[in-house]
């Protein structure tokens, strides 16, 4: 690792809403000096970069991240429960595109496999394999069930209420060293049929599972798609929520309470997907479920809207993964905050940098070209505060460095 200096560039410095002109200099893994008003930074020994009026900025941060699932848009993997051996390998194939596309961060939405995913965070940490930050994560374990995403939801009428038994699979996941956990509070229509509205797990166990990962500092997610479950997983502490589809204006009033402790996922990526290319895969293809679909579409929309709105911490992240929505496509996310619910590019910008570094939980060093923060950057040819669409395509990505490492360029 050596030092880098990028001269003659246009910052975007992940907060505020113009760009200026200016050089960094970047120190082993650190930014050390940001120029402005067209002014240099001391070059030295250092590796100097010309810019050439591009635009240098903080590597983007993806809230709801799913390598595990295994596609990509170089390569289709169906997802399934493989062993953590090959589980790791299509992993660290995926955060490899994904890095490739401009993220550098990613917060887990859950994994395959546990053991996978802190392997490929060991790899990706150290530099021994390209990809991106990671805060790993597991998917619940249903009482009675196996670890893992659900592809049947019969809800939780259908078992006995068991709180100990979802406590303790959290503390089993804190001991393995998964720093989140996620929970499918509802049901999942694009697997079964219908029940996007159905409780997978009683209030019990939910505000269980919230006692226990607060005394085990373990993070937990929600899939929630109810007012209810939305409320809940507020109450029981849940730190990330993801999609919203049927939120009320309680459940609206809740969130806002709550902004100062809560990130967001509306994930607008997958709703898209679904409707337009699941049915391709035989997924969301009957006319109920294209139905349901458009309705969900709608709804994510004014969703949104209302997030922007109250002010609330929304981040892009849209289930990537899926063979209809592969790992690469990760910047479609931040094309729908501007095209469905409103926002600036600029503001999608600082969702995607600043407040994704708090959402990583390194606020303080990461998401932003600052001098002592973490050196996870951009360079993009075009002007992204103006028009968010150049980020999409990876050849406008002319360097991704990532921990003071160049991925691509220089």
């Amino acid at each position: 690792m050596s030092n880098t200096v990028f001269n003659n560039v246009m910052i975007y410095d992940g907060t505020s809403p113009e760009r200026f002109s200016g050089s960094v200099r970047v120190e082993e893994n650190r930014i050390m000096a940001v120029a402005r008003n067209g002014e240099s930074t001391p070059a030295g020994d250092a590796r100097v970069i010309d810019g050439k009026g591009a635009t240098l900025m903080p590597g983007l941060t993806d809230v709801h991240t799913h390598l595990g699932f295994g596609s990509s848009v170089e390569r289709i993997n169906p997802p399934g429960h493989h062993p953590a051996e090959f589980a790791s390998l299509i992993e660290a194939h995926c955060g490899r595109v994904m890095l490739d596309h401009g993220f550098t961060s990613g917060f887990s939405g859950g994994s395959m496999s546990v053991q996978a995913e802190l392997a490929v965070k060991q790899a990706f940490d150290s530099g021994l394999l390209p990809g991106p930050r990671l805060v790993t994560s597991s998917f619940e374990r249903v009482p009675g069930g196996p670890m893992g995403p659900m592809y049947k939801f019969k809800g939780c009428k259908a078992r006995e209420c068991n709180p100990a038994e979802v406590a303790g699979f959290v503390d089993e996941m804190a001991d393995l060293g998964a720093q989140a956990v996620k929970f499918l509070l509802n049901g999942v229509s694009a697997f079964d049929p219908g029940t996007n509205m159905g409780e997978q797990f009683y209030d019990e166990e939910v505000l269980a599972a919230g006692e226990a990962a607060k005394a085990r500092g373990v993070l937990l997610t929600a899939h929630c798609y109810t007012a209810h479950s939305i409320k809940l997983a507020i109450r029981a502490g849940f730190r990330t929520l993801y999609h919203l589809t049927y939120a009320d204006e309680e459940s609206y009033d809740a969130i806002e309470a709550n902004r100062d402790k809560l990130f967001v996922g509306p994930a607008p990526g997958i709703v898209e997907a679904d409707l337009l290319r699941a049915p391709r895969f035989g997924v969301m293809a009957s006319e109920e479920q294209v139905a349901e679909q458009e309705d969900a579409v709608d709804r994510v929309k004014v969703m949104g809207r209302e997030l922007r709105k109250r002010g609330i911490r929304a981040l892009p992240g849209g289930d990537y993964g899926f063979p209809w929505n592969p790992v690469g496509r990760n910047a479609r996310d931040l094309e729908l905050f501007v095209e469905w619910f409103g926002y600036e590019p600029h503001e999608v910008l600082h969702a995607a940098t600043a407040l994704g570094g708090e959402a990583m939980e390194m606020g303080d060093e990461l998401g932003q070209i600052r001098e002592g923060f973490l050196a996870d950057m951009l360079l993009v040819d075009g002007d992204p505060t103006k028009d968010i669409s150049v980020i999409a395509d990876k050849d406008n990505l002319k360097v991704i460095m990532k921990d003071g490492r160049l991925h691509k360029g220089g």
